[in-house]
């Protein structure tokens, strides 16, 4: 069995993720849905867009639960497929985690940036997706 400790990390921070509650994806992706759906050059495309993005939505909602399957993919012939599962359940949360800490600097300055620093150093799901992170980079 290959990648026994990327599976390992992705186990142990799908775990955290599902223990934190973790869903942040779902707001990127409702973000994305908004930008797309403003831009009326696309309404052609709107069905497509809806469809990608709902797919992407499932997994993302399904945070630690698709990154645990995404590791135990990487176990198996399926790396690619692993990886990419991985990516979308933890890449947008990710994308809202570097958004959050953009906002909290914009409206907080340097002391709303270094309170969410202390906040996110205590969050159990901070950690999750950096193990998960590090899962995906180290998987053959």
């Amino acid at each position: 069995m290959k990648n026994q400790t990327a599976f390992a990390l992705c186990f142990i921070g799908g775990l955290f993720l599902i223990l934190a509650g973790y869903n942040h994806g779902i707001g990127t992706i409702f973000l994305i849905y908004g930008v797309l759906h403003s831009i009326t050059a696309l309404a052609p495309y709107y069905m497509i867009i809806d469809i990608i993005l709902t797919i992407l939505g499932l997994i993302a909602w399904s945070g630690g639960y698709a990154v645990i399957i995404g590791g135990y993919l990487l176990t198996k012939s399926h790396v690619r497929i692993g990886k990419t599962v991985i990516a979308i359940a933890a890449g947008f949360g990710l994308i809202s985690l570097i958004l959050t800490i953009v906002w909290w600097f914009l409206v907080g300055g340097v002391t709303g940036l270094l309170l969410l620093v202390w906040f996110i150093m205590n969050s159990i799901w901070a950690i999750g997706l950096i193990l998960t992170i590090i899962a995906r980079s180290i998987a053959r």
